[in-house]
């Protein structure tokens, strides 16, 4: 593919050339450079400025422009990166708000026969320039369209304490943030710190338009659906806006920190006497059957469970974590037992969680999470000496996070997030077997969404469906599961829809999330959340803040 950039100048934020990097170096060819060519204008008279400047936004203007300074903001100059490049200069005339290109150049653009244009200047444009390319011209809008259009980006979601905020690749067309939406993201607002929360959504962001054009490679006949978005028009804010946002800033910061020490997440495994078809029909009715395990010590949490049959007998794997130590080990209750005896199976120097577990040629085999390693690494479990035995590493120099394997129409697919972003991204890897050798999908991340990517659980078949669990993490981590049925599954294409959600019941006394969901003919387990107070949970989370801070 041939892309055109469309820009003020060289000079671009680093996010922006970080974008531009990644189409080049995945084999997208940057073929034209469109630059703004504006004439030399006179200067307004003193006066002339005075009564026309904007003081109701003056606090805002004086902090962009002097004291933020968000690290996807700072200047990169690309001259030297795009030495070659065809360059054309365009002198644009002004329509009230809009920008618009004369037909000469317009049909010196359209001569290159580009698959599409990528906007970073230009402010708004309209007019034949939208069909210069094939593919029309593609803009980023830092926010979820149908909820805010105009800017300034992510600022009112951080304002309003919204759970997440959308970012969208739009292909442009004669309205205002409501094109055609090619690529739709999910990001969790950050808020303690706007400008934290900017550069996630700049940076993560980035790989959109590299995104979409492997999708229009795999599916050259997708059509974009126009956005209908009806969202007001947001402008950047007033003075006292401003003086809101710092009196939340600074707030905000304290009571995160404070929540983070003296409020520490407490798990505990559920266990329901249900079929787990029968807890997925009728939720509500079924979760409150839960049976939820005596706990060590109040220093440690049960998290993360999976339960399979094998043999006659019904093994439960779970994380158990000690805030003493720092990190979990896993264990494993038995059917035969009632689920009474708690069996270490797998203690390692590194933190351990997420056991998934599954039957593979008469064997049982584990891949849990071992992010701390820098590895995936497959086990066998040995149930005469209820001990997990390492077998091998799959994947190698990847901090993986929560892996769950599926076979799928003769491949093994590996779903996982990774431990930089372990709640937005999803990754999927592909091999002949679950030993591998593993190959990555087409199109990493397949998804990008605070909400529904981070995996919950085993794949569920139901009803000739596949559904995958995925974890809510919008307002907090492990609010809630998501179910999705998967539409297309191939090592070039990934697609899902949402089909239900599972919240904790409020009677539980782990009613502030549910993050896990597994289970068989005979039962169903979950985890539950609360929030609660221990000298050796604050004693953790303050080592984890020092040395995050060294």
């Amino acid at each position: 593919m041939r892309f055109g950039l469309l820009c003020n100048s060289l000079v671009l934020e680093r996010w922006q050339a970080e974008s531009i990097c990644l189409l080049r170096e995945n084999g997208v060819e940057l073929a034209l450079i469109v630059l703004k060519d504006e004439p030399q204008q006179s200067k307004p008279g003193f006066g002339q400025w005075l009564g026309s400047y904007p003081f109701h936004q003056l606090l805002f203007r004086l902090w962009n422009r002097f004291l933020f300074r968000p690290k996807s903001k700072a200047a990169v100059d690309i001259s030297a990166e795009t030495k070659g490049i065809e360059q054309l200069l365009c002198r644009t005339t002004n329509k009230g708000i809009s920008t618009v290109f004369s037909e000469v150049d317009i049909a010196l653009i359209q001569s290159k026969k580009l698959d599409f244009l990528l906007r970073f200047g230009f402010n708004i444009i309209r007019g034949d320039i939208l069909q210069a390319a094939k593919h029309g011209v593609w803009s980023f809008h830092h926010d979820d369209e149908r909820k805010v259009r105009g800017g300034p980006p992510g600022f009112w979601e951080f304002m309003h304490r919204d759970e997440y905020n959308g970012v969208i690749l739009q292909q442009l067309n004669e309205k205002l943030d409501k094109g055609f939406i090619l690529k739709r993201h999910f990001y969790k607002v950050i808020t303690h710190s706007y400008s934290t929360h900017l550069d996630q959504l700049y940076f993560e962001s980035c790989q959109m338009p590299l995104q979409y054009c492997r999708e229009l490679l795999a599916n050259p006949a997708f059509k974009a659906e126009m956005s209908q978005s009806k969202a007001p028009i947001k402008h950047p804010p007033n003075n006292w806006q401003m003086l809101n946002y710092f009196l939340k800033s600074v707030s905000r910061r304290i009571g995160f920190h404070l929540h983070d020490l003296f409020r520490q997440e407490d798990w505990n495994v559920g266990l329901i006497h249900a079929p787990l078809q029968a807890v997925i029909d009728n939720p509500e009715a079924h979760l409150a059957q839960a049976r939820w395990f005596k706990k060590p010590n109040a220093s440690t949490y049960l998290a993360d469970p999976f339960i399979i049959e094998f043999k006659g007998e019904n093994y439960l794997f779970y994380e158990l974590f000690d805030y003493r130590k720092g990190k979990a080990v896993l264990a494993c209750r038995l059917s035969s037992e009632d689920f009474e005896q708690q069996h270490i199976v797998l203690e390692e120097p590194h933190h351990l969680s997420f056991p998934f577990v599954f039957e593979y040629a008469g064997e049982l085999y584990c891949t849990p999470e071992s992010y701390s390693a820098n590895k995936l690494s497959l086990y066998s479990f040995d149930t005469e000496k209820r001990q997990l035995i390492w077998k091998k590493d799959l994947l190698s120099n990847m901090s993986v996070i929560d892996p769950v394997l599926q076979p799928h129409e003769g491949r093994w697919y590996l779903f996982f997030t990774l431990k930089n972003l372990p709640s937005v991204h999803l990754y999927v890897y592909y091999a002949e077997n679950p030993f591998g050798p593993f190959t990555a999908h087409a199109n990493n991340p397949v998804k990008s969404d605070i909400r529904t990517s981070r995996p919950a659980g085993a794949f569920i078949r139901l009803n000739n469906n596949i559904l995958r669990p995925a974890q809510d993490c919008s307002l907090h981590y492990g609010r809630a599961v998501e179910l999705h049925e998967i539409e297309k599954l191939s090592p070039q294409q990934f697609e899902e829809k949402p089909v239900k959600r599972l919240m904790p019941l409020p009677t539980y006394t782990y009613n502030k999330g549910l993050h896990s969901l597994n289970g068989n003919a005979h039962f169903t387990v979950i985890d539950g959340k609360r929030f609660t107070f221990t000298p050796a949970g604050f004693w953790h989370q303050l080592q984890l803040k020092l040395n995050k801070k060294a």
